[in-house]
């Protein structure tokens, strides 16, 4: 259950965050947002429908709001967990996109109140946010979702950069540390049509997720663009494994003069890769059983 009113009056006057100190500089600051808050719970209905209570104080349709109110009423939503974070998921489909990036923040917070699974409600805000909020809102979101680490949330991420060119360097890196191999399309295409910065950056991702990601880099090795083999050396060079041998052996033969330093780096690899699978291949035959 959410926590009672009257501990929650009490905590938010002495444990507040700064913020929301803050905001509520003053005694009559504080007993004007402690008695709406109050009225909003006291409004009636179950806990959804306190919890919505509190969504249209911390965030008015229409009109100015009051500023002390509203981080009084964020507050209180914060501690009440998962308990208000199906009106926090309404909320960020419907408050003013002015507002998304507030919801965010106070369900992240609320997110840390769940004592057990993570609210159901939690996944889909962070996802629909992406869809509704602002950049700033999505930005936050994306770096949740990170964390989260959830398949479905590679998509929305994709379209999110689509729709805002301005996210395509959050949204890259954000891949390249969740590590989908789904990534690996939406990632082979800014390699080789976007800007110079966020081509190398698409070629770290495309690295650091490995294994079928790793096509797009083997494939771009026989580019007829030279900056675009260069890159895909570059991200090759230290996660190559066995698998790219080939590729690597076809690109220093064709294109080994496209940077001496780093064909020399890449034989360099290719040798110790040899020498892995020889140690590996002598292993398994000493381990065979033998024929008597």
């Amino acid at each position: 259950m959410p926590r009672p009113l009257v501990a929650a009056l009490v905590l938010a006057a002495c444990c507040a965050s700064p913020a929301v100190r803050a905001a509520a500089s003053t005694p009559a600051d504080d007993e004007r947002a402690n008695k709406a808050v109050a009225a909003a719970l006291a409004s009636g209905g179950d806990q959804k429908e306190q919890a919505r209570a509190l969504v249209r104080l911390a965030w008015p349709a229409a009109g100015k709001r009051d500023e002390v109110i509203s981080r009084r009423a964020r507050y209180e939503l914060v501690g009440w967990g998962e308990h208000g974070m199906f009106a926090l998921y309404e909320a960020v489909n419907t408050v003013r996109t002015e507002y998304t990036l507030e919801v965010v923040k106070t369900a992240i917070d609320a997110e840390t109140y769940v004592k057990y699974q993570t609210a159901p409600e939690f996944i889909p805000l962070l996802l629909d946010s992406l869809w509704t909020g602002n950049r700033e809102a999505k930005k936050l979101a994306i770096d949740r979702l990170v964390i989260e680490r959830k398949p479905m949330a590679v998509q929305p991420m994709i379209d999110s950069a689509i729709d805002d060119p301005a996210l395509v360097p959050v949204v890259v890196d954000a891949l390249g540390r969740m590590r989908f191999e789904q990534a690996r399309y939406w990632l082979a295409k800014v390699m080789l049509t976007a800007s110079p910065e966020l081509r190398g950056a698409a070629a770290s991702a495309l690295a650091q997720i490995g294994g079928s990601a790793l096509v797009p880099l083997k494939d771009a090795l026989g580019s007829q663009e030279k900056s675009v083999r260069l890159l895909a050396a570059h991200a090759l060079l230290p996660v190559a494994t066995d698998y790219e041998l080939h590729s690597i052996y076809d690109y220093i033969g064709k294109h080994g003069d496209d940077d001496p330093a780093l064909t020399q780096a890449l034989k360099g690899m290719a040798a110790t890769i040899e020498k892995a699978i020889a140690a590996r291949d002598a292993g398994e035959a000493a381990s065979a059983p033998k024929d008597f």
